[in-house]
């Protein structure tokens, strides 16, 4: 494969931003979905959750295939999964089958999100923190502006639409891909004492436990602001724009984030996640204004932090054979903690969207407390 491949890096980019509007697509569905199948709004916390747990538990399968397959075979692998699973989800006869085809896009897009960066490595691996911070920059395009455009479109066409629309969309883009770059790096054989030992490496265990409370605050507070501004007597369009404001301030948060790597990423990520932690915990009593400011905040600061953790993770492992497993088992930590936080997020606002913001914020910056369990020199791989 050549050094440099602008229109297969943009066929990757394309990709990302579609695959985005499959996590993010729900949202404005929500209550519409709740009211479909009759179902208590609480329920739809295990839509969210499902796709969560399809994503965490097959990213590190993904990694391991990878590493035999390459990341091109895996990736595409993944985005035909989605694909398909959305396209049928979109004729879900009850909320049950919707839940179990979420967590089948969710598997897909385990397959597809590590393989993707490992992709884009050996497509430019001089430029591979950049690479991360525009591949993040896309996903907060696609999940911003699938919030934003399907907002207005689910009460007109219906809510299926939005699962129809955004599966063709992700098939087309796989089509894409497969035809701009048509060659991978590939492996052979199956080493189990390397694959063994990056995933108990403890760096990255502890890397990623200390940073899913914001993880998870990044996922959750998109997916429920709709619902929130509605219910505070925000007009459904705008509240849906303030929820998709959120990944689109993400996308300067994914250019800035390769401007930074010359500095220690950890300690500008821990400022960082406990200044958006402690905004959240009060978003119920901010005014307006205030609303737009942290939200806007969240977006540009979740993207930093989480194209910093990818990048330390990236470098962390010479052999890039193995940056797909070591970026999928990461994710797949945050996932599989973070997938349960949707669920506590809609129970806990049973007593009112007060009591989950505090739950929200708190979480993202308690978390942080395991970061205190990393090698003092864990950061000396990362010096220039």
């Amino acid at each position: 494969m050549p050094s440099e491949n602008n229109l297969g890096i943009s066929s990757v980019m394309i990709s990302r931003l579609f695959y985005a509007l499959n996590w993010y697509n729900i949202s404005p569905a929500l209550i519409p979905i709740s009211q479909t199948f009759n179902v208590p709004f609480s329920y739809t916390g295990l839509a969210l959750s499902s796709f969560l747990v399809g994503a965490g538990i097959f990213q590190l399968p993904a990694g391991i295939i990878s590493s035999r397959l390459g990341a091109r075979r895996t990736a595409l692998l993944g985005l035909y999964i989605m694909a398909v699973a959305a396209i049928i989800s979109a004729y879900s006869a009850d909320f049950f089958e919707l839940v179990a085809l979420r967590f089948i896009v969710g598997v897909g897009a385990a397959f597809y999100f590590s393989t993707a960066i490992a992709i884009l490595n050996e497509i430019a691996p001089n430029r591979i923190g950049h690479m991360i911070g525009y591949y993040n920059a896309s996903f907060n395009l696609g999940a911003g502006g699938g919030i934003i455009a399907f907002t207005p479109l689910i009460p007109i066409f219906g809510w299926r639409i939005d699962f129809l629309a955004s599966g063709i969309l992700v098939l087309a883009s796989a089509v894409f891909l497969q035809l701009t770059i048509k060659r991978g790096a590939k492996y052979g054989g199956f080493d189990s004492k390397n694959i063994r030992a990056r995933i108990l490496d403890r760096r990255t265990w502890i890397l990623g436990i200390g940073l899913v409370g914001l993880w998870a605050l990044n996922y959750t507070l998109p997916e429920y602001f709709k619902s929130y501004g509605t219910l505070i007597g925000i007009n459904s369009n705008i509240a849906g724009i303030m929820g998709g404001i959120i990944p689109i301030a993400g996308i300067a948060g994914g250019i800035i984030s390769g401007t930074l790597r010359r500095y220690n990423p950890l300690r500008i990520a821990v400022a960082l996640v406990i200044s958006i932690g402690s905004l959240v915990m009060v978003l119920s009593v901010v005014p307006y204004l205030g609303l737009w400011i942290i939200l806007l905040a969240v977006g540009l600061v979740a993207t930093i932090v989480i194209s910093l953790e990818y990048t330390i993770v990236a470098l962390m492992d010479k052999d890039s054979r193995y940056m797909a497993l070591n970026i999928g088992l990461i994710n797949s930590i945050q996932i599989g903690i973070g997938s349960i936080v949707p669920t506590l997020f809609a129970f806990i606002e049973v007593y009112g969207f007060s009591y989950s913001w505090m739950f929200l914020g708190g979480f993202a910056m308690s978390t942080l407390l395991l970061l205190l369990l990393l090698p003092k020199d864990f950061m000396r791989f990362y010096a220039k």
